[in-house]
Formats: structure tokens, C-alpha cells, sequence
């Protein structure tokens, strides 16, 4: 069981993101754009981050430069979708080059899992 931080904006992606990760046996905390993120943070400890890219009130961007700072960081798993076109591909080749993996929305929860999995696994 790891214990995640998921930070993203729309609520129906938290919600479906939480549930398929809480099967699987993990302990989720959910925030609603990077701000609360952030405090979560710097104020617990996660083994993985998952977050958006493109959200109001700090973005993904801005969660992976503070976590880059830290010495001992978690995992990040970068996720991106939406939003106009150009400022969606920018910060996913952002992501690419910052994150520890990235997936791009819509994706499905086998793909997820497969992601969460492979990441947890490098941490072990």
C-alpha cells in the first residue's frame, strides 16, 4: 500500500482517479488544484504524486519545480488533458521532462494502475 497525493481540478477525474487506486489497496489524499497540493505537501509525507498539469491556483508545473527542491521527494506521475491545445502540449512536454512518468487524458484504469505499479516498484 503506498500513500498517494492526487492533485486535479476536475472533480469526476479525482473521484474515478481515488476510487481505482483505493481498490487497489492504496491510501489516497485528494486535493483540488496545486495551492492545497502544495500545503499538503509541505506538511505530509506521500510515496507518489499524481497531478495535472493544467490547473487554476499553482499548476502541475509548479508541484514538480517545488518537489524537485525537496531532499527526499516522492515519485510524480504527471497527468495532462484539455484545455486548449497549445498550453496542453507545452506543459506535457514540460512534463516529460520533469516528471517521473506521464499519462495523457483520457486514460483507462489498467493504464493507470500499469503506471502506478512501475513507479511504486522503482521505489521499492
Amino acid at each position: 500500500m503506498a500513500k498517494i497525493l492526487l492533485i486535479d481540478d476536475m472533480a469526476g477525474v479525482r473521484r474515478t482517479v481515488s476510487a481505482v487506486l483505493k481498490r487497489a489497496g492504496h491510501k489516497v489524499t485528494e486535493a483540488d488544484d496545486g495551492g492545497i497540493g502544495l500545503q499538503l505537501l509541505k506538511s505530509d509525507q506521500f510515496d507518489l504524486v499524481i497531478t495535472d498539469m493544467l490547473m487554476p491556483n499553482h499548476d502541475g508545473m509548479e508541484v514538480i519545480l517545488f518537489l524537485e527542491q525537496q531532499p527526499k521527494r516522492p515519485r510524480v506521475l504527471a497527468i495532462s488533458g484539455g484545455g486548449s491545445q497549445v498550453s496542453s502540449d507545452d506543459a506535457f512536454m514540460l512534463a516529460r521532462k520533469k516528471a517521473d512518468a506521464t499519462l495523457a487524458k483520457p486514460f483507462d484504469n489498467s493504464e493507470l494502475l500499469a503506471a502506478v505499479d512501475k513507479l511504486l516498484k522503482v521505489e521499492a
